[in-house]
């Protein structure tokens, strides 16, 4: 009998995900889960702070952070 296969995104859909990355206008949003709209924020540490904040209201979620090409820079369940 073969083990399951694991995939890291696989949690992502066992709980809701904070996601911030940049747009294409340059700002950086924070997209949270139940939400219709992205928080718009002028810096990626302005972003950091919102989802580090919406995150401890949704715990628990987890927090995924992108740097400016769109790669995945952090990834934390909180």
């Amino acid at each position: 009998m073969e083990a399951p296969h694991w995939h890291p995104d696989s949690m992502s859909n066992a709980v809701p995900t904070i996601r911030v990355d940049r747009n294409r206008h340059g700002s950086w949003e924070v997209a949270v889960p139940g939400e219709n709209r992205h928080l718009m924020c002028a810096t990626l540490d302005d972003a950091r702070r919102v989802a580090y904040l919406q995150a401890s209201r949704q715990r628990p979620c987890q927090l995924v952070i992108c740097d400016a090409y769109h790669r995945v820079a952090r990834r934390e369940l909180i």
